[in-house]
């Protein structure tokens, strides 16, 4: 294939221009950045194999759930119409303010210009209601007619490469901590990879042969943080290697772990405050605890859901406005929640005061890995924010980009005369491979896999002269997205061998090579 010589020229000149640039200020590069610069250059073979590789798609299960979406988008386009007493166009603002703002008489809420919206925060308040007006069923029905276009316009009608594979363009220094960001290829196929919806993610299946298997790095940032800070309750629950959102919920209610647990059972992720109520009172053990507790339990949420939202939520500053908004809950519950977690963690706002000290030094902060960041811009909240941010979610994707390219370079893991593993893909905190069914179904291969994995994954960490490490859980599937009655073949985790085997059995049409019908 002959190569146009314009597109040469432009490339030759490219480089030249790079290098000229890189002998300029390398020698004036101080040594703090430089490992920054080691950690992509090293994580580069495996990121090139990534995006060669791709992922297998299903397209006979896309092409149905295709008409499904568009079939309950139309029903949901009904009810709304019924509710509102006229059609609403929920992709039109106007529309939308006009029926929310002028015919329901609701004041608008406002963005940071001050101008009326009905963007999916303001839709979020709508849905929430206030102490003066019930949440309205038609702002989640806006919400979720919204999703299902976006689903269908952004994700189900991709373009794959020609030999029936989802790819994407990764780019190792796509953020500021050093997370990966990637888009589509430079053939403009494919999509970003980091934020896959469920929905999605069960259309991407395992090649002929395969399973999936996916490390994930369990409550990976909380963990750090607990180190980081080096606040007592959080290192507690870490190394008792208890559940930390039913430590959290326990410690902010005062209530018994075992009640938390139970008290979930009943709840579950349910965010109906009536629903919930009714299960607080039916059950005496959770009514006992209830009359018991000195704190107000939150309306809309488990305890245990609440400890979760809080561990995931509250550890860079976010104030109790950003709460409520995030989590649907008026602002009154939001700042009493606020107010017991940092109270039962009292290290975290220290810590708060100890990056600020650094900043002030040199603007500099470096993770126990050596990657350093200078903050610049101006002083106050949000560079303040960015930082707290810094040390913890550096840290995690450096273990985690470290440990898949030791696994990539392992030919015991990815050799044709070993594992013959693929690693596919990695979303911030976990990484997705794929290995031959035969290799893992015999049982020291199983092991020895999990254990290689988990070893690589879960380098040592130091932190104010504490040493730790992260907890891995595995998840095995045929397809990528999460395991469920409507998706049998999905991501489920499984503690040992047996369990995967028995799961293995269970899974419908495996022919003689171990593969699934669903992957055709």
């Amino acid at each position: 294939m002959k190569i146009d010589s314009n597109f040469l020229r432009y490339s030759a000149l490219d480089a030249a221009c790079t290098k000229e640039v890189h002998d300029g200020f390398w020698d004036e590069l101080s040594p703090n950045f430089i490992k920054a610069n080691d950690m992509t250059m090293n994580i580069l073979p495996v990121l090139m194999f990534m995006q060669t590789r791709g992922i297998k798609i299903n397209k006979s299960a896309l092409e149905e759930t295709r008409i499904d979406v568009l079939n309950t988008a139309a029903e949901k386009q009904k009810e709304l119409d019924e509710l509102c007493g006229r059609s609403l166009n929920v992709n039109s603002p106007k529309d939308c303010q006009a029926y929310f703002y002028e015919e329901l008489g609701i004041p608008p809420y406002r963005n940071a210009a001050g101008n009326a919206t009905v963007d999916d925060l303001a839709l979020q308040r709508l849905v929430r209601g206030t102490v003066a007006r019930p949440g309205l069923r038609q702002a989640k029905l806006v919400q979720e007619i919204r999703g299902l276009q976006k689903l269908y316009g952004t994700y189900l009608n991709l373009e794959f490469d020609a030999d029936g594979r989802l790819r994407c363009s990764y780019n190792p220094r796509g953020t500021k901590f050093g997370r990966l960001s990637s888009s589509k290829t430079i053939f403009g196929t494919g999509t970003n990879f980091q934020n896959l919806p469920q929905e999605f993610k069960k259309f991407l299946v395992a090649d002929d042969g395969y399973v999936f298997m996916e490390v994930d790095k369990r409550q990976a940032e909380w963990v750090v943080v607990a180190y980081v800070t080096g606040d007592a309750n959080m290192i507690q629950a870490v190394e008792s290697g208890i559940d930390v959102h039913t430590h959290t919920a326990s410690l902010m209610f005062n209530v018994p772990t075992d009640v938390i647990k139970y008290e979930h059972k009943l709840s579950g992720h349910s965010t109906s405050g009536d629903a919930i109520a009714a299960h607080r009172v039916a059950d005496s053990v959770v009514a006992k605890a209830m009359r018991e507790s000195s704190k107000a339990w939150p309306r809309t949420m488990s305890l245990r859901q609440c400890g979760k939202k809080s561990n995931h939520g509250l550890n860079y500053d976010e104030g109790p406005n950003g709460f409520a908004m995030i989590n649907e809950i008026d602002q009154a519950e939001a700042k009493r929640i606020v107010a017991m977690y940092h109270h039962i963690y009292p290290g975290i706002r220290i810590w708060y005061e100890s990056v600020k000290r650094q900043l002030q030094k040199d603007r500099i902060l470096t993770n126990c890995f050596g990657r350093s960041v200078r903050f610049l811009g101006a002083w106050g909240d949000n560079l303040w924010k960015s930082a707290y941010s810094m040390l913890p979610q550096s840290t995690v994707v450096d273990s985690l980009n470290m440990g898949m390219q030791n696994l990539y370079d392992d030919k015991e893991v990815s050799g044709v005369t070993g594992a013959n593993a693929d690693i596919l893909a990695q979303v911030h905190d976990s990484i997705l491979m794929q290995i031959p069914i035969s290799f893992l179904k015999v049982r020291e291969n199983f092991e020895w896999f999990r254990e290689k994995i988990r070893h690589e994954t879960s380098p040592e960490m130091c932190y104010n002269g504490r040493t730790f490490k992260i907890a891995s859980d595995f998840k095995f599937g045929m397809n990528w997205g999460e395991y469920g009655e409507k998706n049998p073949r999905g991501m489920q985790e499984f503690e040992d061998y047996d369990t995967f085997m028995k799961a293995l059995e269970t899974w419908e049409n495996v022919n003689v090579e171990g593969t699934l019908g669903l992957a055709h």
